[in-house]
């Protein structure tokens, strides 16, 4: 009873006043710095294939699977990585199974898919479903 007495004390006294010419500020600055991506390469040791992730600083990061490469990436990453895979395939063709499975995937993940394709594929004859060689 004592303390509430105390604390009504205090609010009687307790008298905010604002001051809207404050010229303090924060620049706020993020707790973990984000670095990009800038190169992936096909990486193999000891008769196993990684990804190899490198980014501007440097840094490399190895992924044994894509499923662990796409648990541990953003949107903005894997964004950045599918450019990157376009613009080295851009002038070949994918040389190996993993190449053709980023772009494949990646496409697959970003791009708006063809909705008349599936529409046609799925299109219904009077002699039943069509069949269309995909």
């Amino acid at each position: 009873q004592k303390l509430d007495e105390e604390v009504e004390e205090l609010k009687k006294h307790l008298h905010i006043v604002p001051n809207d010419e404050d010229d303090v500020y924060t620049v706020a600055t993020p707790l973990a710095c984000k670095v990009p991506v800038v190169d992936y390469k096909k990486y193999t040791e000891n008769n196993k294939s990684y990804y190899k992730i490198i980014r501007v600083d440097g840094s490399p990061q190895l992924f044994l699977s894509f499923l662990s490469l796409l648990r541990n990436f953003d949107r903005e990453d894997l964004e950045v990585l599918l450019q990157l895979v376009k613009e080295r395939l851009a002038s070949s063709k994918p040389k190996n199974f993993s190449d053709d499975f980023l772009l494949t995937t990646l496409t697959y993940m970003f791009e708006k898919p063809y909705i008349q394709a599936q529409v046609w594929k799925n299109k219904r004859t009077v002699h039943g479903l069509a069949k269309v060689k995909s």
